[in-house]
């Protein structure tokens, strides 16, 4: 018998993939530190252990939320059991029943890997984008910061990433600095999509705010709202000094060698994941959903230790919502005359 885990994927092809192919050197893999080390390719090994030929069976389970690990905290919890038993028994699920599947055509494999961007199509950045200017000199070193001085460093240089992309200037609502962090964050999401020609959150819900504080609270990408919602995505930023600063980090500098967690080489597929959420095709109209959260002290990661942790929850619901905390036409109502 062997038994295998991993954290934080999407799905079973997902486990698959990092166990079989990105189980090596620099792949984060614990006791992988270099291309001789004994943890390297582990994964790999029991997949493709020599189990026999006969009476060999398998047992998995998954728990949505169940990772406990500290960058992973809330994430998915996926096992799996390879074994021989000594006589074959009863099976809730047949290799016979798979193969019958595949030949109905059930799954079929991508011709080629999709290019690097959202559903949208919206392309993601070369490399980070370094600040300009660099508002890290401007804002408070710790802690929230909404003084005119460090947004409009902040939005200064959001705007000359604009700039680098070819997408028109963000323009903030007159009230911002005075909107709560969460209300920041809704307006500085719904501003990237809409400065991109994509469709706008309705607003702000109770019950999504309460799922983003989740996330918040424990440092990490808040969990599945639930199957009142047909599609949703989550954010989730350490040490940020207000919304704009946010919203910087996962559309600007989510790539490779950035505070991205989900990137810790090249190429993996976690990278520029934040951007592609909040760029994602969510569809248009009155189901369009969000939630937003700060906890001040609750970054629990090295370097950031008791900093802010800001969270955000983007969702399709299953009904048209009505009622909201806060709402995309306050905004609007609030931006500059001909900005919106």
């Amino acid at each position: 018998m062997n038994t295998e885990w991993i954290g934080d994927v999407d799905n079973g092809l997902d486990a698959d993939f990092e166990w079989l192919y990105n189980d090596g050197p620099h792949s984060g893999v614990p006791g992988c530190s270099g291309p001789t080390t004994s943890g390297c390719w582990a994964d790999r090994q029991i997949v493709l252990d020599r189990f026999g030929t006969r009476h060999l069976a398998m047992g998995a389970a998954y728990d949505p939320e169940g990772d406990t690990s500290i960058e992973d905290r809330g994430g998915s919890s996926l096992t799996a059991i390879l074994a021989t038993t000594s006589r074959a028994g009863h099976y809730a699920y047949t290799w016979k029943q798979a193969l019958a599947a595949m030949s109905r055509g059930a799954l079929r494999p991508l011709r080629a890997i999709p290019a690097p961007e959202s559903d949208t199509g919206i392309q993601d950045p070369t490399h980070n984008v370094s600040p300009v200017p660099d508002y890290t000199r401007v804002c408070v070193a710790a802690g929230i910061d909404d003084s005119p001085a460090c947004l409009d460093s902040v939005l200064d240089a959001i705007n000359h990433a604009h700039a680098l992309e070819g997408i028109r200037p963000m323009v903030l609502p007159a009230d911002f600095a005075l909107l709560s962090i969460p209300e920041q964050l809704f307006v500085a999401v719904n501003l990237e999509r809409v400065d991109r020609g994509l469709p706008a959150f309705g607003g702000l819900t109770t019950a999504l705010n309460q799922n983003a504080q989740r996330g918040a609270d424990d440092a990490n990408d808040p969990p599945d709202p639930g199957q009142a919602y047909d599609l949703d995505d989550a954010e989730w930023a350490g040490g940020s000094s207000n919304g704009l600063d946010a919203d910087y980090g996962w559309m600007y500098e989510d790539g490779f060698d950035s505070g991205n967690l989900d990137c810790l080489h090249r190429g993996a597929a976690g990278c520029w994941g934040h951007r592609k959420g909040i760029l994602d095709d969510f569809g248009s109209g009155p189901h369009l959903v969000m939630g937003a959260a700060v906890d001040m002290t609750g970054d629990t990661h090295r370097g950031d230790d008791r900093g802010t942790s800001m969270a955000v929850t983007l969702a399709v619901a299953g009904a048209p919502v009505q009622t909201f905390t806060f709402s995309w036409a306050q905004v609007v109502a609030a931006l500059p005359s001909g900005a919106a």
